[in-house]
């Protein structure tokens, strides 16, 4: 780990026993000081992000702290080895910090922060992708307005914080992330963005424990998907197929035995309970569609959800109307689980002229929507489906 020392802004390399250190949250403006630009000191001087390198220091400083860490000069980004290691453990390095000071350069600390018009509410640092994890991972952490002095910190800010970024402010308060499931951790992080396309998936490998070096030019989907894979991995919680903010954690205590899913090089392979669904069109091809249940739950009433299939032949199937769910208020038969193999669906959906980038509609959802539309609340097999029982309200495109 490479830190700058506060008094002598000079880097030092520590490969163990590292010392006590701050860390710096921001975001990037034109002229950032690099790596490079600090073996070069008049070089440095010269551009603007230098005042802001010297005002973490000087605040640092004010606590006793001779080390901090900041991304912009600490790491030397000529080196994709560099690189991919600590994009792999940034979420450690803020983690471990002794406290992260989050620099808001269009906030003032002389306005309210609980004011949906000041500049704390308005922040670019709370849309930026990478900064969810530097919310989320430090233990202490501390908001200096474009003047260097506090705002306010984490704790004392949750409830303006949790109304900005919709995380739970128990989040804020104990830390314990293990209670909410993969997708409503995933709905933390939508309409966030990122300057590199890969990033929208990346930012997120240190808040499900997962690594995987980063290939720049891979292009978002196939990002995501890898991300998705990795999790998978560590996770047997269905809810990574639903996507939304208040889906909770499966319950996959009545097929324990067969819980676990995976990626093959035919698909995925996964024991879902099936029910065909009479009479509704697939949308994207021939074939008979079922509702297959994910083992989760909605935390606003309770509903089950599923997704639809089309069956292809034997057990393979593949994901159709990827943009809608189904609810049920009764739990899937533990006796109508089926073996299946579920591939990509190759159909390409149309986006509107704002929605520049193209993506494959996958097999696995990757909706990041936190908002849901009930059109009717009750199936319970008897009756046709004339439309979705429940819809994602926005398509997924990369914008993390």
């Amino acid at each position: 780990m490479r830190l700058l020392n506060t008094e002598t802004l000079q880097l030092h390399e520590f490969y163990s026993d590292i010392p006590t250190y701050a860390i710096l949250s921001h975001t990037w403006g034109s002229e950032e000081v690099t790596f490079q630009d600090m073996q070069n000191p008049q070089a440095a001087e010269r551009k603007a992000g230098y005042a802001k390198v010297l005002g973490a220091c000087g605040h640092a400083r004010k606590y006793n702290f001779k080390w901090i860490w900041i991304d912009s000069c600490c790491i030397n980004k000529e080196s994709s080895a560099e690189l991919s290691e600590v994009i792999n453990s940034m979420y450690g390095y803020y983690g471990d910090s002794e406290v992260c000071y989050v620099y808001l350069s269009d906030a003032s600390s002389v306005e309210d922060p609980r004011d949906v018009q000041s500049g704390f509410r308005k922040s670019r640092w709370f849309k930026r992708g990478w900064t969810l994890q530097e919310l989320l991972s430090p233990r202490y952490v501390v908001f200096l307005g474009k003047d260097w002095e506090e705002i306010g910190t984490r704790w004392s800010l949750r409830d303006a914080i949790s109304a900005l970024t919709r995380i739970p402010s128990r989040v804020f308060e104990d830390g314990d992330m293990t209670r909410y499931s993969i997708a409503q951790k995933m709905s933390w992080a939508a309409f966030r963005e990122t300057t590199r396309p890969e990033d929208q998936a990346y930012c997120l490998m240190g808040l499900f424990g997962v690594n995987m070096p980063p290939l720049y030019g891979e292009g978002p989907v196939n990002a995501f998907m890898r991300l998705q894979q990795e999790i998978i991995k560590v996770s047997d919680d269905r809810s990574i197929f639903a996507m939304s903010g208040e889906v909770v954690a499966s319950e996959t205590d009545t097929i324990d035995e067969i819980s676990s899913y995976s990626f093959a090089n035919n698909g995925l392979h996964i024991h879902l309970p099936l029910e065909e669904v009479p009479y509704l069109p697939a949308d994207d091809g021939e074939g008979p569609v079922f509702l297959a249940s994910l083992h989760c739950r909605s935390q606003i009433d309770g509903c089950y959800l599923s997704i639809y299939l089309r069956k292809i032949n034997g057990r393979r199937y593949v994901r159709c109307r990827a943009d809608k769910l189904a609810l049920t208020f009764a739990p899937p038969a533990p006796n109508s689980l089926q073996d299946l193999i579920v591939k990509e669906n190759n159909h390409i959906p149309s986006f509107t002229p704002r929605q520049e980038r193209v993506v494959k509609e996958l097999v696995v959802s990757v909706k990041l929507s936190d908002t849901l539309t009930r059109n009717c609340l009750v199936f319970d097999g008897s009756q046709d489906i004339e439309g979705p029982v429940l819809s994602l309200s926005r398509n997924w495109v990369p914008s993390l």
